[in-house]
């Protein structure tokens, strides 16, 4: 039978039972009082809401697996059917602890999300929208191991960079055993981490790997363990961005030109690799006479009128097409998936635009003219022949009496 089922069971007996018992002893005061009494007592216990048994077991359950191992016994009933006032002050205690464990690290994972797209951003490309934060890591990481193969300056950025999470794992170490949590993955991270990079690019990879697969399965356990982690979140924030800001400007340094900002021939050469044996156009570029312009007013003024060149050919160029300064005077433009006409047409317009524009320098305007050298490259051939073809189409420009465009 239910609790209400016995309580009105009970009503019903005392309804039957208090008539004989005054019919029998009409004269106790005392007995009428206490029966009453008792009705009322049955009465009130009824209209009270009550909890089954089993749904408070399961409740209890249900709450046990929220605290920890010391904490979680406390929640069952002792011999009088009650917790203790000790235990109750200490389950109590220990909720709030892990109430504020959960608040800490839901306002401070959304800022290590930040962190991490941050840090992708200035050393490559974010990650895709709505990632998880076990994504974000994960692209991070590959980002560092293209940077580690790049040349010995990358290396060294990326080691500082590793040495800088040295920190934060030993904050987050102590996060999780202030909680009472243990985690052999983020110790195994720290020796990993401690040591120097091989150098051995693989070996390298597969420490990090192991390194990074530890600090996931760590940072798994930070949303009940992040008390300490606004302490010391906000130095790292700043380290680590100082770091991938040096890491983006070695990355800038070698594979743009210093003088202009555009790619150089090192970023030319990664590009075309990706484009593989796709269809492009290849335009040369070159300046005419330019060694008169050095000769007459000096390599300053030559420095401006290259600068500006190399604005112009942006601004004229698609978002598609990559724009190059791949020595001296000489530039060029590879148009991914377009053919010769297309690539024809936009070259006569930057050819115009050049002639037209009076360049401002610091000796006042110059009028400058330039050839170009336009081929086609066909799926099946190697680059070098197009660029060959290209070279020679600008030869011919130039046989051919400069300011203008020749195919090749």
């Amino acid at each position: 039978m239910s609790q209400i089922e016995l309580l009105n069971q009970l009503l019903d007996d005392m309804d039957t039972v208090r008539p004989a018992l005054l019919a029998a002893m009409p004269d106790d005061v005392t007995l009428r009082s206490t029966t009453s009494r008792m009705i009322v007592t049955l009465e009130q216990i009824r209209q009270a809401p009550g909890i089954p048994h089993d749904t408070y077991i399961w409740i209890s359950q249900q709450f046990a697996k929220m605290l920890d191992t010391e904490h979680a016994p406390l929640l069952r009933l002792t011999s009088s059917g009650t917790i203790s006032a000790d235990a109750r002050v200490a389950v109590e205690t220990h909720v709030q602890q892990r109430r504020q464990l959960i608040m800490q690290a839901q306002q401070e994972i959304p800022t290590t999300h930040a962190l991490l797209d941050s840090s992708c951003e200035m050393i490559g490309s974010k990650a895709q929208r709505g990632d998880s934060l076990q994504k974000c890591a994960r692209h991070l990481q590959q980002l560092l191991q293209k940077h580690l193969k790049s040349n010995a300056g990358l290396r060294r950025e990326l080691q500082k960079l590793v040495d800088a999470f040295t920190p934060s794992i030993n904050a987050i170490s102590d996060i999780l055993a202030e909680a009472g949590e243990e985690s052999p993955e983020l110790k195994q991270a720290r020796t990993l981490l401690e040591q120097e990079l091989p150098d051995d690019v693989d070996q390298a990879k597969e420490m990090l790997q192991k390194a990074r697969e530890g600090i996931l399965t760590a940072g798994n356990k930070l949303s009940s363990a992040s008390t300490k982690l606004q302490n010391t979140i906000q130095g790292q924030v700043e380290k680590l961005s100082a770091l991938s800001r040096q890491l983006e400007q070695a990355e800038s340094e070698a594979r743009n030109d210093p003088l202009t900002g555009m790619a150089n021939r090192r970023a030319l050469a990664e590009y075309l690799k990706s484009l593989g044996q796709s269809r492009f156009s290849f335009l040369v570029i070159d300046i005419d006479h330019f060694k008169k312009i050095n000769d007459t007013h000096g390599h300053d003024v030559g420095d401006e009128v290259l600068t500006q060149i190399s604005q112009l050919l942006g601004v004229c160029a698609r978002s598609s097409d990559l724009t190059a300064r791949i020595g001296g005077e000489e530039f060029c433009i590879v148009f991914p998936d377009t053919g010769m006409e297309d690539s024809f047409r936009i070259a006569e317009i930057l050819r115009h635009s050049i002639e037209m524009k009076s360049f401002k320098t610091s000796v006042g305007n110059i009028d400058i003219t330039a050839s170009f050298g336009i081929a086609e490259h066909e799926p099946g051939t190697d680059h070098a022949s197009t660029f060959k073809a290209a070279d020679e189409a600008l030869y011919q420009s130039k046989h051919n009496g400069r300011n203008q465009v020749t195919k090749g």
